[in-house]
């Protein structure tokens, strides 16, 4: 910003209070916009309880990988008896993911 326009915007906003609230309808539009942002961002986010999302399969296929591998390492000086353990493991991750997800929604379906 030159010299010029500096005191040009000095000039400007000279009699204005900095500290001072914004005008009543810029603040009531700021108020609006805020409020219908609130509105859409509940709108769509509104699952119910049991639904299956994208952060669902994430963490449960995820964690069966995790656990599974895990399992797997643990038991690795037996190898078939390490490949079991691995792969039940990491299906019992899953199982209880869908359990407990479907725990959720009867316990919302009883609201």
């Amino acid at each position: 910003m030159s010299r010029e326009e500096r005191r040009a915007y000095q000039r400007m906003t000279r009699k204005q209070d900095p500290y001072a609230l914004p005008s009543s309808a810029a603040a009531r539009a700021r108020q609006q916009q805020l409020e219908r942002r609130k509105a859409q961002r509940a709108a769509a986010s509104t699952a119910p309880p049991g639904a299956i999302s994208r952060r669902f399969w994430a963490w449960t296929l995820g964690g069966g990988a995790v656990i599974g591998l895990i399992a797997f390492s643990l038991a690795w000086p037996r190898m078939p008896l390490a490949a079991y353990v691995g792969i039940g493991l990491a299906v019992a991750w899953v199982v209880l993911g869908f359990a407990a997800r479907a725990l959720a929604a009867r316990g919302a379906a009883r609201r």
